[in-house]
């Protein structure tokens, strides 16, 4: 028998009518055939069998829908597999996926999560499942409230992975808008969980998001204005149980005054680089630096760097604090981002980061310097 036939035979086993001990035992087969190359790109390659798998995914019997949705989590894991499930004309894998989620009974939510998540983690795919779920009933603003629902699932399902999900979409210009659209709150949920301590991918996954949202310049004054105030949540996670006096405190945003003496920093040093480049983003414009001048934020980044081991993440700090101690007539722009910089001088500038990243010492004395607040 050829593969082709024994494929074909499987098809036939997974036909949703059939008994239940033959189903069973080909869902269970066609989630082992996924583990390996062989068989995860023979099932790749044949939509008529992803369309059987895909209508068993809420089977009555438990563990065949369990297998159902292993397979396609495999699947859709590499690239040419999600690319075959998003192919699919029969069943839309990015629709079934989101009636998953919805259904706060469906035991299998957290699969139906990482599946989204596979099928939108290559950017030229992503814009494919972004458009499916923004034609449909349960947009992003309504994937972003699941997610933000504790407990949302009654069957147990934790739901972390749809958050790397918002992320993906975040990728895109489309998914950073419709993040901060202002009357939607899908921001201002988000945020709430840059310290959410059940799940450290959940909450990396948040402010990877809130840190690609930085990157849309004209939303800064939002951002940074009373709707969302994201400057002092960004600092948050980098203060630690620090001792100002009560005239430098009062100085702060309020969220920084007088933290507790158990205050502890954000113990990952890939969450702090995205915090560290999410201020250097809304350090662009001359408006947003004078607000922050005006929050006296260097305060925190002055202790966060003195406690800082990572070398990235000093370098990062120092380059935000080196935008903030200097003059606007000392910067020369209101508008980083129009500069041109050659390539030799970019070429430049990185091999000085590389050099800096190699552990060559550096000099650290404009650190200690009082910040210049608003210059005008």
């Amino acid at each position: 028998m050829t593969k082709a036939d024994q494929i074909n035979e499987l098809i036939q086993f997974l036909a949703p009518e059939g008994r239940r001990d033959t189903k069973s035992a080909a869902c269970m087969t066609a989630a082992q055939l996924t583990g390996t190359p062989e068989g995860l790109s023979l099932l790749s390659s044949r939509p008529d069998a992803l369309v059987a798998i895909m209508r068993l995914i809420r089977d009555s019997e438990i563990y065949t829908g369990k297998d159902a949705m292993r397979a396609l989590v495999n699947i859709s894991a590499e690239e040419s597999g999600a690319a075959a499930l998003l192919a699919v004309k029969d069943v839309d894998v990015v629709s079934e996926m989101v009636k998953c989620i919805e259904d706060p009974n469906y035991p299998h939510a957290d699969f139906a999560c990482g599946i989204l998540a596979n099928l939108s983690k290559p950017k030229h795919l992503c814009q494919q499942v972004f458009d499916r779920i923004s034609e449909g009933p349960i947009k992003l603003e309504g994937l972003v409230y699941i997610l933000c629902q504790i407990n949302y699932n009654k069957k147990g399902a934790k739901l972390h992975l749809l958050a790397p999900v918002i992320t993906n979409f975040s990728q895109l210009a489309d998914g950073r808008r419709q993040i901060m659209v202002k009357d939607e709150f899908v921001f201002q949920r988000l945020i709430t969980f840059m310290d959410y301590k059940e799940s450290k991918g959940r909450r990396m996954s948040v402010i990877a998001t809130i840190h690609n949202c930085c990157f849309e310049k004209e939303y800064h004054p939002w951002l940074m204005g009373e709707d969302v105030d994201l400057v002092p949540r960004l600092l948050l996670p980098l203060a630690g149980p620090d001792t100002f006096s009560e005239e430098d405190n009062e100085s702060l945003p309020i969220d920084l005054q007088f933290l507790p003496d158990d205050k502890e920093r954000e113990p990952d040093p890939e969450v702090r680089k995205l915090l560290l480049e999410a201020l250097m983003q809304l350090c662009i414009t001359r408006a947003s630096r004078e607000i922050m001048r005006s929050q006296n934020i260097y305060l925190i980044l002055r202790e966060h760097h003195k406690w800082e081991e990572d070398q990235h993440c000093v370098m990062l700090n120092e380059d935000v604090v080196n935008l903030l101690l200097r003059t606007e007539e000392e910067i020369g722009t209101d508008d980083l981002s129009a500069v041109e910089v050659s390539s030799d001088m970019a070429a430049k500038f990185i091999a000085q980061d590389m050099k800096y990243l190699s552990g060559v010492s550096s000099d650290m004395s404009s650190l200690t310097e009082e910040p210049t607040k608003g210059e005008k």
